[in-house]
């Protein structure tokens, strides 16, 4: 009886060490997880910080008291702001914002809470956003001219007027700023399409110039090339026609050479028959060359 009474009490003290233990592991031990940083506060006061995953510690409550934050990057997308452009072109303007928590101790004491950060860098962003594109024209925003647009160098403008006051002032780290969205007011659209339908008549304009360059350069260098070649053509016949008539003339010589009076009998056939056709009359004494041949026909 005595053993078990024993034995009980040592159970007893064992489960109820167990439980102190237990109790006391829960009271003073800190787990973080990845992507999470610890603030551990003694009566209220910032002692340490810790982004490090794994276990820590700290004294009980309500000696110690630990809040943890999210390091990870977020997202926050701002609401539609109408905005003054340098030109006074009213603009409706949608952007989202890349942070994340950079030094605790300093977003606890500014923000406190982390739901509270979005609606500070929205009032941050809505200011530098104002004052950037009062220094930009519509056409920086809104372009069919690739050479007009200035996004990039707008967007890197609000991150710059944006990244160090709000390290400064809220322990946050901005590292993307875009624009999203940009509408026009609807009394603005008729003004847009009328400046882009400008641009694209200067585009048609000077696409129809440098085609008609290109068309009288073409046509110049056609005709050019035409005389050429007609030039070309006209000393190749010029020099077929000098042969020729080199040849003509050699055989000409020949045949008077070999006989006379064939040569002559032929030229004068050849004289007749030019001068002669089935409509001419002619009156001519029948003893001349090369009327003597009908004579001699006749004869025979």
């Amino acid at each position: 009886m005595a053993d078990e009474v024993r034995a009980q009490s040592w159970l007893r003290a064992i489960v109820g060490t167990a439980a102190l233990l237990a109790v006391l592991f829960y009271a003073t031990a800190l787990v973080v997880h990845e992507g999470q940083a610890v603030l551990v506060t003694r009566f209220g006061r910032p002692i340490w910080v810790d982004n490090g995953a794994g276990l820590h510690w700290k004294l009980p409550w309500p000696v110690d008291q630990a809040k943890w934050f999210d390091m990870r990057r977020r997202v926050y997308e701002g609401g539609h702001t109408e905005m003054l452009t340098r030109d006074k072109k009213n603009v409706i303007v949608r952007t989202f914002i890349v942070w994340r928590v950079a030094d605790v101790l300093a977003f606890a004491q500014a923000v406190g809470e982390e739901r509270a950060a979005e609606s500070k860098l929205d009032g941050l962003l809505t200011n530098a956003a104002i004052s950037t594109l009062g220094g930009h024209d519509l056409s920086a925003i809104v372009s069919t001219n690739e050479k007009d647009l200035q996004v990039n160098a707008i967007e890197a403008e609000l991150l710059a007027a944006t990244a160090a006051a709000a390290r400064r002032n809220y322990g946050v780290d901005i590292e993307q700023i875009k624009l999203e969205r940009i509408s026009l007011p609807e009394e603005n659209v008729q003004a847009v399409f009328q400046q882009m339908r400008a641009e694209r008549r200067q585009y048609a304009a000077k696409f129809r110039a440098e085609g008609e360059r290109e068309a009288s350069r073409i046509r110049s260098e056609a005709e050019l090339e035409a005389a050429r070649t007609r030039a070309k053509g006209a000393e190749q016949e010029a020099e077929i026609k000098g042969k020729s008539a080199a040849e003509v003339a050699k055989i000409y010589a020949d045949a008077h050479r070999v006989d006379p009076e064939l040569y002559r009998f032929t030229r004068s056939l050849e004289s007749l028959d030019k001068l002669v056709t089935g409509n001419t009359t002619l009156i001519l004494r029948t003893d001349t060359e090369p009327f003597s041949l009908l004579q001699n026909q006749e004869a025979k």
